[in-house]
């Protein structure tokens, strides 16, 4: 599915959700260069009012950026958003596979009613993130059309796009990122053991080599602390064993389709899913509380 066929509110939730990554990661980024700018000033400084004045100002703007992540919360917005926008994920597929509490009724109207109540119910749960959610998509549909002829096809036509949009997609989507993680956690972690040797060898040539006043000592320190907070920003170790098990996971949800022969079991079988895929999404709320 493209994101254009989700409710409005998740599109509100997702996009809250990036933007607010977004900004926390870039201001992250900023503040260990700002650190890393104000270790290479400070190793040889000048004997003037001016080069002072600007190894201070580098280090007032670290602390501004310290200020603006309190005050405007980013890492929290993010993860909560994120969670939002998982629940209405979910609830989107339940009420397209006709699943448990949007199973098949004599009128529509019933089950749209039903659908509009639980988004209401998720939004009200979450009434903190309404500055972030913004008006814009507001007056847009909930309900989208590939939605209801998803839902007005037959057993086999929405297995068969289950399968192929909702499972087999999350299994590649887990699969990928847990070896992009991996891959960029041994990144960062030999970078970050080049940069403490590199420290290790500047302090003995230091002894080796006394009458030399210039030593880049500081700039690899501060590094290999910018790198280590980076590092464990992204969680890459966690990620990796978290989004591999989900991998794995959803392989056996899949070989489960098959005995969905009737509209009960199917139901059964897709709440079973997405009771599953929320294991993993609920996460993102309970970060940020750590």
């Amino acid at each position: 599915m493209n994101h254009q066929d989700y409710p409005a509110l998740y599109r509100a939730a997702d996009s809250a959700s990036n933007n607010a990554q977004a900004k926390y990661l870039l201001a992250i980024r900023c503040q260990i260069f700002l650190f890393l700018v104000g270790a290479l000033l400070s190793v040889n400084p000048l004997p003037t009012k001016e080069y002072s004045l600007l190894n201070a100002l580098v280090f007032i703007a670290a602390i501004c950026i310290s200020i603006l992540l309190a005050t405007k919360n980013y890492e929290k917005t993010w993860y909560n958003s994120r969670a939002l926008a998982e629940s209405i994920k979910t609830a989107s597929w339940r009420f397209m596979m006709k699943a448990d509490p949007f199973l098949d009724a004599t009128s529509i109207i019933e089950v749209k009613a039903l659908f509009g109540n639980l988004l209401t119910e998720i939004l009200r749960s979450n009434n903190n993130l309404g500055e972030v959610l913004g008006g814009e998509d507001s007056n847009e549909e909930q309900i989208t059309a590939l939605m209801l002829s998803t839902r007005n096809g037959t057993l086999v036509d929405r297995k068969a796009f289950y399968l192929k949009y909702r499972i087999d997609e999350q299994r590649k989507w887990y699969a990928t990122k847990s070896a992009l993680n991996k891959r960029r956690g041994g990144q960062f972690f030999f970078a970050l053991i080049l940069l403490q040797v590199f420290a290790v060898i500047s302090v003995l040539l230091r002894i080796v080599y006394p009458e030399w006043s210039l030593w880049p000592t500081d700039i690899f320190v501060v590094a290999a602390g910018g790198v280590l907070t980076w590092m464990q920003l992204k969680r890459y170790r966690e990620i990796t064993a978290s989004y591999s098990l989900a991998a794995h996971e959803i392989g056996i949800i899949r070989g489960m389709l098959e005995d969905s022969e009737t509209d009960t079991k199917f139901s059964e079988f897709v709440r079973d899913s997405e009771n599953a895929f929320s294991r993993e999404h609920t996460q993102w709320a309970a970060k940020s509380d750590t």
